[in-house]
């Protein structure tokens, strides 16, 4: 199966090393420092690429926190992929639909 994502859009998220690194989800502080700016902002400033943020980030924003990028804090999002994606590896496993969504799922049942 082939993918959208480059090597190079994979590469891109290694800017949010630091974001994981600093974020303490136990920590007030850490909440207070990270709830004053979008999830959008916060990976588009640490040098996500668009193609990495429309094909994955966005669509687990939309899942996980339940929200739009623009709409939930950055807060919510690092602690939403720790505890889904980090602590859960096994429980939470991408998979990305060969062809259109229609047409594969809701075409068959019609």
């Amino acid at each position: 199966p082939t993918s959208p994502l480059t090597l190079a859009d994979r590469a891109s998220a290694i800017g949010l090393l630091a974001c994981w690194a600093d974020f303490r989800q136990e920590e007030r502080a850490s909440w207070e420092r990270y709830d004053r700016i979008t999830a959008e902002n916060l990976f588009k400033r640490y040098g996500v690429s668009d193609t990495l943020y429309n094909e994955l980030v966005e669509p687990l924003l939309h899942v996980l926190p339940m929200a739009p990028g623009y709409d939930v804090s950055a807060a919510a999002a690092l602690s939403c992929f720790h505890v889904f994606a980090l602590q859960s590896r096994g429980a939470f496993d991408v998979r990305w639909c060969r062809g259109g969504i229609s047409e594969r799922i809701f075409s068959p049942w019609q």
